[in-house]
């Protein structure tokens, strides 16, 4: 009796134990590193390029805030008479010479017309 015991004690435990199939689990593995290193790095929409497209949409982001700014800085100077009239006058005093009442103008030429005649 006891030996009967010991043979269907080891034919139950021999279904449970190892069998010889431990081939598919390594195939599944490499298969898994596969589709790592593809999903990772190699595919368009890879891990690797999400990340760089993330850091490009935030730098683009930035520079449509600063640009942003500018315009409306640019249209705050345009639409503000006051500020309109002082960027006209500078440009009539700096590039036209032009003078308010009472004030002297002293024109300085440089040396570079001077030599051209010598």
């Amino acid at each position: 009796m006891r030996d009967i015991e010991r043979r269907i004690q080891r034919y139950r435990l021999s279904r449970y134990g190892s069998t010889g199939r431990r081939w598919p689990i390594r195939w599944v593995w490499a298969a898994l590193g596969a589709w790592l290193l593809w999903a990772g790095v190699a595919s368009d929409h890879s891990f690797y390029q999400l990340w760089k497209l993330q850091r490009e949409n935030a730098r683009q982001r930035a520079t449509l805030a600063s640009v942003r700014e500018q315009l409306r800085t640019l249209e705050r100077e345009t639409s503000d008479p006051a500020l309109r009239r002082e960027q006209a006058e500078r440009v009539l005093r700096e590039q036209n010479g032009m003078a308010r009442p009472g004030e002297i103008i002293y024109r300085i030429e440089s040396d570079s017309a001077h030599t051209r005649g010598d």
